[in-house]
Parts: structure tokens; sequence; C-alpha cells
């Protein structure tokens, strides 16, 4: 008998009396805790804590009618960890448990985890604790780098798990096919993907300045079916992925991918165009302000801008660097709709969104 199950006293009787059963069951303390109920298309089966006595089965007569009692193999119930850090007790030792952090991201199946040197050891414990807990994901992996080179990728390394890196990750209502090791995809930034998108206006021209594989791009070509996409990124396997996306999620009519770096094509096609420029590079996008401004359309329009800084950084301090950045390329904030952090990012270290007016 597969080990999971277990034969033991169970109530037989018809489905739609379960719930008074239960209720009655429980109140004479006959359930069985910890195994699976059993059901056809009509009868349901408990188990139960043991054979009833005759006095209990005279109550169940009286509240339930009919019945049957047998000896009838259950599946056990499997309890899964609440979180890593149960899924890993008794396999990683207990003082190292507290380096675990808190959590790990997931692409589509995939899930990526931050493991510091000291859980090195312990890397296929921690991949198959992390399989415990999300059992949807298929492979489990860990940074082995920082985000870098002008191709924004990192190194990964297989913890456990089987297949490639690449992935298809959902969100709202939108699919990205992508390669977790040749592209850069942070599904933290959900939430503020839909803040920025939910603001666009029917009929407005975007420009996603290092689009990546379209999450910006395209959940903003779904919500606004008007709206003119051009999504660029230096990236070729990105550009690569971003076109896939494009024809899968059904924009390709109004989302235009173009490799190469942003800076070439702000002097020449998308000069003067945007109503609105999204900058999801906080680690440069400093550095291309300017091209954002030659951008953006000359009567104005709405920079959307990412940044790295401090947690205790003065907000005030940032919109005068923003501001002094801008008026260098004589044009100015007309106004700040929006500067707050939105995620940390390490420890001391969060990231600064600003939607900013200009003129």
């Amino acid at each position: 008998m597969d080990e999971r199950l277990n034969a033991v006293h169970g109530l037989i009787l018809p489905m739609e009396k379960t719930p008074r059963a239960l209720t009655v069951l429980r109140s004479m303390g006959l359930r069985l805790d910890g195994y699976e109920l059993r059901k056809n298309q009509t009868m349901i089966m408990i188990p139960l804590a043991g054979k009833p006595s005759e006095q209990q089965s005279e109550v169940l007569r009286r509240e339930l009618g009919a019945f049957q009692i047998q000896e009838v193999p259950f599946e056990r119930k499997v309890s899964r960890p609440r979180n890593l850090q149960e899924a890993v007790a008794g396999r990683v030792p207990s003082y190292l448990i507290s380096l675990l952090p808190r959590s790990f991201d997931v692409v589509g199946d995939i899930a990526i985890i931050d493991l510091p040197p000291e859980l090195q050891a312990y890397a296929t414990e921690v991949g198959n604790g992390i399989l415990q807990v999300s059992p949807h994901v298929r492979l489990a992996v860990r940074k082995s780098g920082e985000v870098a080179g002008k191709f924004r990728t990192r190194d990964l390394q297989t913890l456990v798990g089987s297949g490639s890196m690449e992935t298809v990750h959902r969100e709202f209502s939108c699919s990205y096919r992508l390669d977790v090791s040749s592209v850069y995809f942070n599904p933290r930034l959900s939430y503020e993907r839909l803040r920025v998108s939910q603001q666009i206006k029917e009929s407005e021209v975007v420009v996603d300045m290092f689009a990546g594989v379209g999450p910006y791009s395209i959940l903003v070509a779904k919500l606004h079916p008007n709206s003119r996409v051009h999504s660029v990124d230096i990236n070729p396997s990105a550009i690569k992925y971003l076109k896939e996306n494009i024809f899968a999620n059904g924009v390709a009519d109004r989302v235009t991918p173009l490799l190469g770096d942003v800076r070439n094509f702000s002097a020449a096609e998308l000069s003067g165009i945007a109503h609105r420029v999204i900058m999801n590079l906080p680690s440069e996008a400093e550095n291309y302000l300017d091209a954002a401004l030659r951008i953006l359309r000359k009567e104005g329009g709405l920079i959307h801008f990412y940044q790295f800084a401090q947690r205790d950084a003065n907000v005030d301090s940032i919109k005068a660097s923003f501001k002094s950045t801008v008026s260098a390329e004589n044009r100015k904030v007309k106004s700040f709709d929006f500067c707050k952090q939105i995620r940390e990012v390490a420890p001391g270290r969060v990231q600064f969104a600003i939607d900013a007016a200009i003129i």
C-alpha cells in the first residue's frame, strides 16, 4: 500500500449530507484530522478517529439518517511548509536559518534567490525547500553575481529542478516569455508598472527607453488600445523576446520594437514625439535624462524616472538634483506628481520613482 495511505474506519453517506456530517462528527470527537476525504459522484467517505460505539451510532443515525461504517484506505494530508525557514528546518543548521533571505523572486515557474556565502554548502537543501514552499516552481536558481553590463544581465546557478531558464511570466492579463539568464526582469515591480500604465491617456505616444521584454510597453498597449508605444532596448535577446511577446499579447499594431542604444534614436526618429517617457533603468537613468528630454514633445510631457538612493535620502534633495539636470538641458520641471521610495534593493538602499511634468 502507498505509504501515504492508511486504512481507518470511515463514515460513508450521501454527498449532500457532508456539511452536517462534518459538524456532528467534530462535536462528537469522531472526525479524524490529517486525512483527505474520499468521494465519488454521489457518496462521501469521511475518516473517523475510531469505530463509533453503539451510543454514538444512535446519535449519528438520528442526526444523519442512513450511513455505513467501513475500513477504508484514506490518504494522509500533505502539509506544506509556510515559508522557506520551515521548509529547511532540520536540513540546515539552526544557527544559519536566520541568514536565509526573507523572500525570493518567482518569474514564471523559476525561483531566483540571493544566497549568502554562509549558506552555499546547503544550496541544494535551500533549493528543495523552495520547491516545497512553491509547488508550481520547476527550477530554483541562485544569483551568483550582480546585474551588470550593457545588457543588464546576471549570472545564475541552478540549485535544483529541471529544464531551461526560459519561462513564461504572467502579470495583469499579460504574458511575457523570457530567459532569466539573458534578460533583466523584476517581478517585484508589477504594481509599479500598473501604477504608471493606468495614468496613460488615450492616443498618447509613449517611449519606453529601456523596455526589456516589454512589461511596461505591453501593459500600456493593452490598457490603452489607441496609444502608440516605441519600445527600445540595447539587448538583442530582450528585443527577440519583446517581439514574441508583442504578438502573443495581441498588441503588434501599437508597439514598435527598436534594437539599439536609445540615445541614438533620441536624436533621430524618436526626437520630440512622446507625450510620456518611461525610464526604468535606475542605475543609469540620470545619464540618459538628456535623451529623454529630446524625446519628449517640445510642448512638454511627463517623465517616469527611477533611481537608486540611500534609505535616509532627503526627498527634497532628490527633487533638486533632478530639477538641476533638467534645467541644464533648457527645460523646466512644472511639477512632481509623484516622488517616493517604491522598494528596498539592499540593506539601507532603496529605489525611488519620480513622475515629473516637464515644460
